[in-house]
């Protein structure tokens, strides 16, 4: 049988929040830093209905905390794409003048 994924942005599976539930994190803040579900590009708008029903069946419904997502953070104030993305290249070429590593972005690759 194949995976169900619950969340597409970080492939996290109806049995991997099964088993983070088994590991002690029942509450949808603690499950969302132990599984990353809810912090993709989509900030839970794909995966909330989905994890969230998961976590009611898992807790038979017993647990307020888990009728609410967890909470969105924004950032502090808005950003530009265009200055993370300057701030990317500008660590990359540092890193590449002291010869320390390749890519930032993609581990040191």
């Amino acid at each position: 049988m194949g995976k169900t994924i619950v969340c597409p942005c970080h492939d996290v599976t109806v049995e991997d929040i099964r088993a983070t539930h088994a590991a002690g994190y029942t509450h949808p803040e603690t499950l969302k830093r132990a599984t990353a579900a809810f912090m993709g590009p989509c900030q839970g708008k794909h995966c909330a209905g989905a994890v969230m029903a998961l976590l009611r069946e898992l807790t038979g419904g017993r647990d307020a905390p888990v009728t609410r997502r967890p909470t969105a953070r924004p950032p502090l104030r808005p950003v530009a794409l265009g200055l993370l993305a300057a701030a990317a290249e500008a660590e990359a070429a540092e890193a590449a003048a002291s010869g320390t590593g390749g890519d930032v972005r993609t581990g040191g690759a």
